[in-house]
């Protein structure tokens, strides 16, 4: 069932504006107190000894001048709303979907796990090096691959002979270009977008693989195939 985790985001800036609104709010009550006060020492003011005026305009001035910042903070958190709403309705119309996103990060648990790419038509090479969650090289390996969509597949196998252990592992694949130059080759999944998660404060879509990736990850989307009955 599609579901956003959280509209913490939301609910921030609904408050600053209700914060904005307060102090604007405000700002009217202690602007009418001045006048009915300015008005009565007016009334009642030594007429050999009257009430400043330039010391009346500074007031209104000042007052002026808080009142435009407050109105300022105001439409800038409206826009800052309006902007995580819009988020907000991007991130939930990929629910359901299945993207193509970037991501260099698997999870191995036993069973192969693969890494597309697309290889560049000037790659004379291209290596592949797989490391553990603490940076460990783990498996390496050079393929001469032909250039566009390439899947990198890997088993599990380690280097030394061994079978990795279950965990997350991160694959760089770099490029050795015609004129010996490298490039590294941005890496990406597939998986369906299960839900939108708000717990950062920020719109990510959490995927049926587990993974959680943010809006910039993705390349592609489409309607999801229909599962056979």
């Amino acid at each position: 069932m599609s579901t956003i985790t959280s509209t913490s985001s939301t609910e921030t800036s609904g408050k600053a504006t209700s914060t904005s609104a307060e102090s604007l709010s405000k700002l009217d009550e202690n602007y009418k107190l001045f006048l009915t006060v300015l008005t009565t020492q007016l009334k009642n003011q030594n007429p050999l000894n009257p009430t400043d005026p330039n010391e009346m305009t500074q007031q209104l001035i000042s007052y002026s001048q808080v009142e435009q910042q407050i109105l300022g903070n105001q439409y800038l958190e409206n826009l800052v709303l309006s902007t995580n709403n819009q988020t907000a309705e991007t991130a939930l119309a990929f629910v359901g979907k299945e993207v193509v996103y970037t991501s260099d990060n698997r999870e191995f648990s036993g069973e192969k796990i693969d890494w597309k790419m697309t290889v560049p038509e000037s790659a004379k090479s291209v290596s592949f090096v797989v490391t553990n969650a603490k940076g460990d090289v783990i498996y390496s390996k050079t393929e001469t691959p032909e250039s566009g969509a390439y899947t990198f597949t890997w088993d599990g196998a380690t280097t030394a002979g061994s079978k990795a252990v279950d965990g997350s592992y991160t694959l760089t694949a770099k490029a050795t270009l015609a004129d010996d130059k490298t490039k590294t080759i941005d890496l990406q999944s597939t998986s369906t977008v299960a839900e939108v998660d708000w717990s950062s404060g920020a719109a990510q879509l959490k995927l049926a693989n587990g993974s959680l990736i943010s809006l910039s990850n993705i390349v592609t989307a489409r309607v999801a195939a229909a599962k056979a009955a």
